[in-house]
Order: structure tokens, then C-alpha cells, then sequence
């Protein structure tokens, strides 16, 4: 191999690394994307996730306490509670997308929500 070659060589692996790690950052991370509030895209409701793993959701005038857990990168548990309403947690998977956030619930209804922040 001749001097030049190994010096396209090697910018060729400093490249991929490169877009490697700028994939990687682009991708966010969930768990702390999920933090703040958000407003139901088509209905009155707002969930507001810390980062201590509380949340708390706003719903036909109830205020429902719980705790979430990321089961993995694309799942959450959610466990809530408030007056009247017992229930048992939800898996859901869950994306965010530009400031929009989805889940799938059990019935395969899909809720969105927006950043409020």
C-alpha cells in the first residue's frame, strides 16, 4: 500500500466514525426527552413526566398520580392513580418524534401528545 492509500484509508474510518457518532447523537435519548409537559393533540388532556420517574395526568378533570419506568428504549410502564380511578399499569410502547409524543395503548389506540414547554 502506498503512503497516499493508507491516508485515504484512514479519513475513510475517521468518516464513519465520525457519521457513526453523529447518528448516535441525533438519536436522543427517551428517557430524557420524555421530561416536561405535553397536551393531548386532540383532546383537553396534559401528562407531565420528572425526571425522579413521577408523572401526572390531567384527565376529565381528575388529576391522576403515578410512576413510569422505560421497560426499554421504546416501552414504558405507567402506573397511576387518583381518586375513583384504580387500575392496573400499562405497557406502552412510546416514541417521540419533533416535539411529538406517542404512545400505543393496549387497544391500539395510538395518544399524541405536544411538548408544552
Amino acid at each position: 500500500m502506498t503512503p497516499p492509500s493508507i491516508f485515504v484509508s484512514t479519513l475513510r474510518v475517521l468518516a464513519a466514525g465520525l457519521l457513526a457518532l453523529v447518528v448516535t447523537a441525533c438519536g436522543g435519548n427517551i428517557e430524557e426527552e420524555i421530561i416536561g409537559k405535553w397536551v393531548e393533540r386532540d383532546g383537553p388532556e396534559r401528562i407531565e413526566f420528572d425526571e425522579d420517574g413521577s408523572v401526572v395526568l390531567h384527565f376529565e378533570g381528575m388529576e391522576l398520580e403515578g410512576r413510569y419506568e422505560f421497560l426499554a428504549r421504546d416501552k414504558v410502564l405507567l402506573d397511576l392513580r387518583g381518586p375513583r380511578v384504580t387500575s392496573d399499569p400499562i405497557e406502552a410502547p412510546v416514541s417521540i418524534d419533533d416535539d411529538v409524543l406517542s404512545f400505543t395503548m393496549p387497544d391500539g389506540r395510538v395518544a399524541t401528545y405536544s411538548r408544552a414547554d
